[in-house]
């Protein structure tokens, strides 16, 4: 079954949305701390799968690997990760890439503000328009096979 042009232009209204003003909307820690988007990337990923190899960054963010080691540098500086070696190989190069708490707080920073400019955005629905909104999320969550979200996946 595919689904109809109207479907997927309300689609990419609705992540555009998402990903123009909500997501761009950073907070304050964000802000202050000079983090870049695709720093915010790394963050994030790591977030979710609490830590990877550089090149596993590199391959899943599709970034260049001078790019990633490059920002892997900033986020060091500013004591959002850290390193160690990789207990996966034997190769003494090899490390393994984790957030530092300091990072954790600014990933939950950024969720409580996030969630706040939903509650902003949903405040005013009838009941009647928040159960449609629900079922339609639940459809979105199931068609995208979104498992529990980022909070889920990372044990928080």
């Amino acid at each position: 079954m595919n689904a109809d042009s109207e479907t997927i232009e309300k689609f990419t209204q609705i992540f555009g949305f998402g990903y123009a003003h909500i997501f761009s909307e950073v907070t304050e820690s964000v802000r202050q701390m000079h983090i870049s988007k695709e720093q915010m990337a790394i963050i994030e990923y790591l977030f979710m799968h609490k830590s990877a190899t550089p090149t596993e960054l590199s391959e899943k963010l599709g970034v260049h690997k001078s790019s990633i080691a490059h920002a892997l540098r900033k986020l060091s500086t500013k004591k959002l990760i850290y390193s160690k070696k990789n207990p996966l190989n034997n190769d003494k190069r090899s490390k393994l890439i984790s957030l530092t708490e300091k990072a954790q707080e600014i990933i939950s920073e950024v969720f409580t503000h996030l969630s706040k400019i939903i509650c902003q955005k949903l405040g005013s629905l009838s009941q009647k328009d928040t159960q449609a909104l629900n079922e339609a999320a639940d459809t979105i969550i199931k068609i995208f096979k979104i498992d529990g979200g980022l909070f889920n996946e990372a044990g928080a």
